[in-house]
């Protein structure tokens, strides 16, 4: 009894250092209060725990100075799988023993291997803690502790270390007890100690000091050291690594396109075939992130310019999804290319289907209605859209019928040199076709693609944030500076000294198919001729029944066309003209009219013989359309089909799609019949009267033909191989007749629509470059081909160095695509060129090139007008080009490829990692490993702070002002601010530094919770599934049958969620026809299995689950 009271008396003494109650409930006490009083009068203390963070001690440190001596001995926290979750996978006890024999046993290296993982939980704490300067003095108070020796910690790896216990000894000052413990279920994390709901018991007694005390020991003994493991991680933490400048700008450069360099390493391990195998270095590592890309986000596109291969890198991404995951590959592709795809499918065994998207329409002859209900493609789960910018028109029947078919989330890869052709709309349009959900958990700020095109649109957010993910595009330039090597030593090419072969002071060439591969220098020529000889002097009398601009609705002069057959609308009653289907016809005339104007006047340029077969077609609709209209019948489209014969792709798909939305029989009482019979004679006049003037012009008469046999009688033109170009089929019927009249010369050949054979007139033209093509009997190599721009895309002609435009060209787009049938790899040539055809009239003889180019552009302005903004982007006038071809500037044309070479600006990030990678291993493992947290001072003219802040995969850079203002989170300033070379000097963070980091992180964690609950929330219902949901409400009130409500409750949560455009039209529809009862029920049976919606949860999905706990990547001092 005196021993008992004694002790009570000496705990008596100590009252403040103890708890006042044995139990330590977390709700009411807090533990950390607990171990703090404890550790004021402790001398050493050992704790075990499960789970150990480094942000635990935040609340104890200042007590830890006093304390001689703290034993950690912490779990193994990286093995997440414990012997009752084994238990529960394996459901045989057996194993569990025997996992729970091998714990307790394990070899050396096992363990070894598990104390790491340890190590790297912790760094993983530190990377995650909050940058305060609580957090800071912490950090380094420990690395002071672990080298003073007071400090010393251990794992335990034989097995999970549950228990949690907290000895303390006191210092020998003559107390009965010897220390003090406390056991229970808080580990040693700011939550655990502070937050979290735990339970835990002091425990008193020398005896029960003594037991806890062997227990640890024990474990002690069998546990691994980790002094040395928590010293290192610590030290390259945020709070004490020193870190430079340099080090913060590559780990900002790494951490953007990390993702894209471990797709590639993971699509290093596919199976080799005969394509991939065939592919140069630099298309191996585009195959490589594209196939990373699909698998990663569904889609992607490979956007090099042309003449870089991507339709073997495409080739090669079908196959490796083929052979890897058995897929059924569908191509889709323009006309012109369906015999190279299916050449590919055959010789490279893709196992695919090879479509043309002009069959993809629900009417006409061979058309494909629905690709769901044709049995040859409902089956396919593999895409590839070649020149896929022709699906940038959400509003066009080819797009909604492969919208429809992609609704269920097949992986798909699109080919196109140019994703962007007038808005970036354009691409948001493509993208939608394999990501049709807005809600996106692509890293972008607002997290709905909709929302952020319109930002983009506005200026307010850049596309290359989005399209780093899902897009590459590369430049010959970037080709070079990346992947090639000097013409005289060999060597790979310096990227820090690429200027030098961008002046031609070096050269550089890329090894394709171990060859030298240069690309060749571009050359343009200018080939005046007169217009007004080609057509006798009558060129501006002509020129003048054609029209000038005029205001909307300006009545035009009795000399000039009216074009009423393509301008109905404006002969709707007044009382009409609001009603539908004249609404209509109102927007889709005027598209019509004006582009028939347009094509007449190109028509006009391009050749006689063209603008008079023109003129002939136009009678002759115009005939039949004013015998209508006595029978009192108003058509509209059918018959006005004969006029395109002959035009090249993009003009006819353009036209086509404005004579459908006018297609139709109107009322002829709706309509001012007499007026527009009148502008129908009036224009039946001035038609005949212009085919009256030109008929009598002959061939040998045309001043534009006999410039162009002159030339051809003229080096570099005599010689070698000629590629001549023109936009219509009339006009290249009119060429060979007269260059090669008779047919007497059989290495000349034109193609310009599906008559012939193009793989057997490319494989004839350019051997060399399609060694596959095997000659027929009979069949002879061509030295001249003439064709049309259905040879405009994916074939390879570089046999030929000489192309011919014999047509003026507004815009650089279609000289682009033309230049790349011959500017590809595997040219010998040193030099290509371009002759360009440019028109003057008489006055214009003694002007410099400039005036002429300044006149020819006054009179397309004056001449086309408000028709203009109809126009296609590729076909539209931009005078800045026209000077850059007609003036023979290549620099600047060439320019116009590079433009779209912003889309990606990362793409020289993953190159310059992807050569560290390979060069410098060690440097680049150096960077790979930086811990995120770290941060450095840099020397700058503009003050402030930058800090890189990154939750998943969701990420946004910051630049701010001294005064904390985001001066800017765009991704190409804020890189400019932070770059930097390699010897830049580090400064110290200022004070007040983790203040200001820690007020940006909290903004970013807001955002994270915002965009967090978008997701969840996802978007309302539209009115087609309010309408559906309400009417299945309905029904199932209103029967009993249990089988009904059994499939109505299956339909419940399908159409309840997100649906994809093509699923929300179908719903729209059925609700403005009315459709109820069971016929609604069966109708969204058909929609469910139509589209696959069962299958929606095995989709590629676009909301990962990942760990998106908030983080600072880095940050910087500008000072």
């Amino acid at each position: 009894m005196k021993k008992t009271n004694e002790g009570e008396s000496q705990r008596a003494r100590n009252e403040g250092a103890e708890p006042v109650s044995d139990i330590v409930d977390n709700r009411r006490e807090k533990l950390v209060d607990t171990i703090g009083r404890i550790l004021d009068s402790t001398e050493s203390a050992r704790f075990a725990v499960g789970y150990f963070f480094v942000s635990g001690l935040i609340a104890v440190q200042e007590k830890l100075e006093d304390v001689k001596e703290l034993r950690l001995l912490i779990g193994n926290t990286s093995n997440r799988e414990t012997i009752e979750q084994m238990a529960e996978g394996y459901r045989r006890l057996e194993m569990v023993a025997g996992a729970a024999e091998e714990q307790l046993y394990q070899k050396g290296a096992e363990a070894r291997r598990l104390a790491g993982l340890a190590a790297r939980e912790v760094g993983d704490s530190l990377e995650v803690m909050d940058q305060t300067d609580e957090g800071e003095e912490l950090v380094r108070t420990l690395v002071r502790l672990i080298e003073e020796g007071r400090l010393k910690v251990r794992v335990y790896t034989r097995g999970r270390l549950h228990s949690k216990a907290y000895i303390f000894d006191y210092e020998p000052d003559g107390r009965f007890e010897k220390g003090i413990a406390v056991v229970g279920s808080s580990n040693f994390t700011l939550s655990g100690i502070s937050h979290n709901t735990e339970l835990n018991v002091v425990v008193h007694g020398n005896d029960n000091h003594a037991q806890l005390g062997a227990w640890f020991e024990e474990l002690w003994d069998e546990a691994e050291e980790f002094d040395a493991s928590l010293m290192e991680e610590m030290q390259r933490s945020w709070a004490v690594a020193p870190v430079t400048p340099y080090d913060v700008y590559m780990k900002t450069l790494y951490a953007l396109v990390r993702d894209r360099l471990e797709g590639e390493e993971r699509a290093r391990v596919a199976v080799g075939s005969e394509i991939t195998d065939q592919l140069a270095d630099f298309q191996r590592v585009a195959f490589r992130q594209a196939v990373g890309m699909i698998e990663e986000r569904g889609g992607a596109f490979v956007s090099d310019v042309v003449g870089l291969g991507k339709s073997y890198i495409g080739a090669a991404i079908v196959g490796h999804f083929e052979r890897t995951e058995r897929a059924r590959p569908l191509i889709v592709c323009p006309k012109p290319l369906v015999e190279m795809w299916e050449r590919y499918n055959e010789v490279y065994q893709l196992n695919a289907r090879v479509l043309s998207m002009s069959m993809l329409r629900e009417s006409g002859e061979g058309a494909v209605g629905s690709l769901l209900d044709d049995v040859r493609y409902r089956d396919r789960d593999f895409v590839l859209v070649d020149e896929s910018h022709n699906f940038r028109n959400r509003d066009i029947q080819r797009y909604q019928l492969l919208e429809e078919f992609l609704s269920s989330g097949k992986k798909c890869c699109f080919l196109t040199a140019t994703p962007r052709n007038k808005s970036a709309w354009d691409i948001y349009n493509q993208i939608k076709l394999f990501h049709q959900d807005d809600v996106t958990d692509l890293p972008i700020d607002p997290p709905n693609l909709r929302e952020y095109f319109r930002l983009v649109e506005r200026g307010e957010r850049d596309l290359p944030e989005l399209l780093g993910n899902i897009l590459l595009r590369r430049t010959r330039n970037h080709i070079l500076r990346w992947y090639g090597r000097d013409s005289e030593t060999g060597k790979p090419v310096d990227p820090s000294r690429f200027n030098e072969y961008l002046g031609g002071a070096r050269k550089a060439y890329v090894l394709v198919d171990g060859r030298r591969q240069f690309f060749p220098k571009r050359r343009l020529e200018t080939v005046s001729y007169s217009i007004e000889a080609a057509y006798a002097g009558i060129y501006d009398e002509l020129r003048g029944y054609l029209g000038s601009a005029r205001e909307p609705g300006a009545e035009p002069p009795d000399d000039e066309l009216t074009y009423a057959r393509y301008g109905l609308w404006r002969y709707v009653l007044p009382a009409k003209r609001d009603q539908e289907p004249y609404v209509t016809l109102r927007r889709a005339g005027f598209n019509l009219r004006g582009l028939i104007r347009v094509l007449l006047f190109k028509r006009f340029e391009s050749s006689v013989h063209a603008f008079r077969e023109t003129v002939r077609r136009l009678l002759r609709a115009h005939r039949s359309f004013l015998a209508a209209l006595e029978e009192g019948i108003v058509p509209a489209g059918e018959e006005a089909e004969g006029i395109l014969i002959g035009s090249d792709p993009d003009e006819e798909t353009q036209v086509m799609d404005a004579l459908r939305a006018v297609s139709g029989k109107y009322a002829a009482e709706d309509f001012r019949l007499d007026l527009l019979k009148e502008h129908i004679r009036r224009d039946l006049g001035l038609l005949e009267k212009i085919l009256s003037l030109v008929e009598p012009i002959r061939p040998e008469n045309d001043a534009k033909l006999k410039r162009l046999k002159e030339k051809l009688a003229e080096e570099p033109l005599r010689s070698g191989k000629r590629l001549i170009f023109t936009q219509y089929a009339d006009t290249a019927r009119y060429l060979p007749e007269n260059l090669n009249p008779g047919g007497k010369r059989d290495d000349v050949d034109v193609i310009f629509s599906g008559d012939k054979s193009k793989v057997r007139a490319v494989g004839r033209f350019a051997p060399k470059a399609n060694p596959e093509y095997r000659f027929q009997p009979g069949d002879s190599e061509l030295s001249m081909l003439i064709a049309t721009d259905v040879l405009a895309e994916g074939l390879n002609m570089q046999d030929c160095d000489k192309i011919v435009n014999y047509d003026l060209h507004w815009n650089p787009v279609r000289l682009i695509q033309r230049f790349g049938r011959i500017d590809r790899i595997g040219s010998e040539h040193g030099e290509i060129f371009g002759f360009n055809f440019l028109p003057e009239t008489g006055i214009e003889e003694n002007l410099g090139l400039g005036e002429i180019l300044r006149e020819r552009i006054r009179e397309i302005q004056a001449t086309i007008g408000e028709d203009a903004a109809i126009l296609e982007p590729g076909e539209k006038l931009n005078q800045e080009a026209m000077y850059a071809i007609y003036e023979r500037d290549e620099a600047k044309f060439e320019g116009y490829e590079e433009d779209e070479g912003d889309l990606t600006d990362l793409g020289e990030a993953v190159e310059l990692f992807r050569q560290l990678r390979d060069e410098d291993p060690e440097e680049f493992e150096r960077i790979a490993s930086l811990r995120d947290g770290i941060r450095a001072g840099k020397r700058s003219d503009e003050k402030g702070i930058y800090v890189f802040c990154q939750a998943g995969n969701y990420r946004q850079l910051y630049l701010l002002d001294e005064d904390g203002g985001v001066v800017s989170r765009d991704l190409r300033q804020v890189l400019k601010a932070v770059s930097c070379e390699r010897a830049e000097p580090a400064l110290p963070v200022p004070a007040g530094y983790n203040p200001a980091v820690m007020r940006v992180k909290e903004r970013f964690e807001r955002e994270v919770r915002e965009r967090r609950a978008e997701r969840e929330n996802r978007r309302s219902r539209n009115r087609g599934q309010r309408y559906v949901r309400r009417e299945l409400q309905v029904l199932f009130a209103g029967t009993e049958d249990a089988a009904l409500r059994e499939r109505i409750n299956a339909l419940e949560r399908p159409f309840g969620g997100p649906l994809v455009s093509a699923v929300e039209r179908r719903l729209n529809g059925l609700q403005r026809g009315g459709v109820k009862g069971e016929e609604l029920l069966r109708e969204l049976e058909g929609i469910y299995f139509r589209y696959r919606m069962y299958e929606t949860a095995s989709r590629p999905s676009t909301h990962r689950e990942e760990d998106d706990t908030p983080r600072i990547v880095c940050s910087e001092a500008l000072k």
